[in-house]
């Protein structure tokens, strides 16, 4: 049996409440392209939140479907959700991992301007 539409938007909804940290993670890499540009960090940061968050949703919608799968084709997609989630996790790793680098360089360089003075 098919899941309704409701069932859906239901599960959708439980998705995004269980992944608040998530939202709220998404808000501030969206916020702080707002604020310094899109650059490499903001976009690695960005594009793996989202990616994360839409693992996180569709790992609850797809709860109502493992009726229609059964166990196999519900394992294959939490193989296929895990692996993008893995994804999104290493961009978002990578562009945090940036946006510290160029934290630190620039405090090195401002730090470094203040002692010739």
């Amino acid at each position: 049996m098919e899941p309704t539409i409701t069932k859906i938007l239901f599960q959708i909804f439980l998705g995004l409440i269980t992944s608040l940290g998530q939202v709220c993670i998404l808000a501030i890499c969206i916020y702080y392209i707002l604020k310094a540009g899109s650059k490499s960090d903001g976009a690695l940061l960005c594009t793996g939140s989202v990616i994360w968050l839409f693992c996180s949703v569709s790992q609850s919608v797809g709860t109502l479907y493992i009726s229609i799968w059964g166990t196999t084709g519900f394992q294959l997609f939490t193989y296929i959700i895990q692996g993008c989630s893995m994804l999104g996790s290493l961009l978002f790793v990578l562009g945090f991992f940036i946006l510290i680098r160029k934290v630190i360089q620039n405090k090195n360089t401002l730090h470094t301007t203040n002692h010739a003075n």
